[in-house]
C-alpha cells in the first residue's frame, strides 16, 4: 500500500474566483457556474490544472475535466491514473462540491514544499464535477429518463450499458488509459463503500480484507459509516462503482456525502484524498465476481442513492 499523507498534510486549501468561458458552446444553467470555477482554477494554477473535455452527452454538450499533475497539458500514461467522478444524479446538487474541494485540497499539497510527497509526482488526477449535465440543470436525478448510476454492465446485469451518451463517453475515456483508484460522489446517507454493491448474498471480494482496513483509515476522517455498498445502502445493478472493479479492477470508492455542508465537504475531502493514498499503485488483478448473483434480491434497489 501507499504510506498515508498524515492528516496535516490534508489540511491546506486554495480560494478560487470566477472567470473565463470555454470555447465554442459554453455551458449553460447551474453547470456554467461549475465550469467557471474549473476555468477559474485552472487560470490560476496553470502549471498544475488543465480543463478539458471527456467526450460529449446526447444533447452534444461536452462532458468538463481537470486534469490535476505535474505535467497538465498532456496524459502521461506513466503516472497512476486516480479517476473522481461526481454528479451522477443531478439532484444531488452538493456533489461537485466535493468535487472542486479535493481539487483545491490537492492544489495546495501540490504548491507546499514541505508536504509534496512523491504520490503526488506519480500521480495525474481526472476530476469530472459534473457527469449528468442536464439532470443537473433541471435538479432532476436522471438523464432522459434513465438513471445514469444503473446504465453500467456489471456481473449480475446482461445488459450491454450505455443508453446514455455520457455513460458510453465515461467508459470509453476509462478505457484510454490505466487508472487505478476512482471515487464516486453521491448523497446523502453519510457512507464510504465499497464492492460489491451488486445483488448477492455473497459481498466479499477477493480485495474486501483490503477495502475494509483503507476505508476505515479513510471513514474515520469524516467519521462516516463503511462496509460493502449492498450491506450499507442496497443492491443495485448497473453501477458506476461496481462497474470499474469489476471490468478494470480500479480501486473503487462510493462515498454519500452526509449534509454536504461545508463541514461535511472539508472533512470528506481529507477523507477521499487519505483513500487514495493507501491504495495499491496499481490496479486489482483479481476482481472477477466470485460469488452468485441472485436476482430475488433486485427488489431492495430503492432507486434513491
Amino acid at each position: 500500500m501507499k504510506h498515508t499523507i498524515f492528516g496535516a498534510l490534508l489540511a491546506f486549501a486554495s480560494t478560487v474566483g470566477l472567470a473565463n468561458g470555454f470555447d465554442g458552446d459554453p455551458p449553460t444553467g447551474l453547470y456554467k457556474d461549475i465550469t467557471d470555477k474549473m476555468q477559474a482554477l485552472a487560470a490560476a494554477h496553470p502549471e498544475l490544472l488543465q480543463v478539458f473535455s471527456i467526450g460529449q452527452n446526447d444533447e452534444g454538450g461536452d462532458i468538463f475535466a481537470l486534469r490535476l499533475s505535474l505535467t497538465p497539458t498532456v496524459v502521461d500514461s506513466a503516472k497512476i491514473g486516480q479517476l473522481v467522478v461526481a454528479a451522477h444524479h443531478g439532484n444531488e446538487q452538493r456533489t461537485p462540491d466535493l468535487a472542486l474541494q479535493m481539487v483545491e485540497d490537492l492544489i495546495a499539497m501540490y504548491e507546499n514544499v514541505s508536504v509534496m510527497d512523491s504520490i503526488l509526482a506519480d500521480t495525474e488526477w481526472t476530476i469530472i464535477p459534473v457527469l449528468n449535465i442536464s439532470g443537473y440543470n433541471d435538479d432532476s436525478r436522471h438523464e432522459h429518463n434513465i438513471d445514469s448510476n444503473r446504465d453500467y454492465p456489471g456481473p449480475c446485469t446482461s445488459a450491454a450499458g450505455g443508453k446514455l451518451k455520457s455513460i458510453r463517453t465515461l467508459m470509453g475515456f476509462i478505457d484510454s488509459r490505466v487508472f487505478t483508484g476512482t471515487i464516486t460522489v453521491h448523497g446523502y446517507i453519510g457512507t464510504m463503500t465499497y464492492p460489491w454493491g451488486v445483488a448477492t448474498s455473497n459481498v466479499r471480494t477477493n480485495d474486501h480484507d483490503a477495502f475494509q482496513s483503507i476505508t476505515a483509515r479513510a471513514a474515520a476522517i469524516n467519521n462516516y459509516g463503511y462496509g460493502t455498498s449492498t450491506d450499507i445502502v442496497y443492491p443495485a445493478d448497473g453501477t458506476y462503482e461496481d462497474y470499474v472493479y469489476w471490468k478494470h479492477g480500479l480501486w473503487s470508492l462510493l462515498i454519500e456525502l452526509r449534509d454536504g455542508t461545508p463541514p461535511d465537504i472539508t472533512a470528506t475531502s481529507q477523507a477521499a484524498i487519505e483513500f487514495f493514498t493507501q491504495i495499491n499503485s496499481t490496479p486489482s488483478n483479481q476482481h472477477q465476481m466470485t460469488g452468485r448473483c441472485q436476482k430475488g434480491f433486485a427488489h431492495l434497489d430503492r432507486g434513491d442513492e
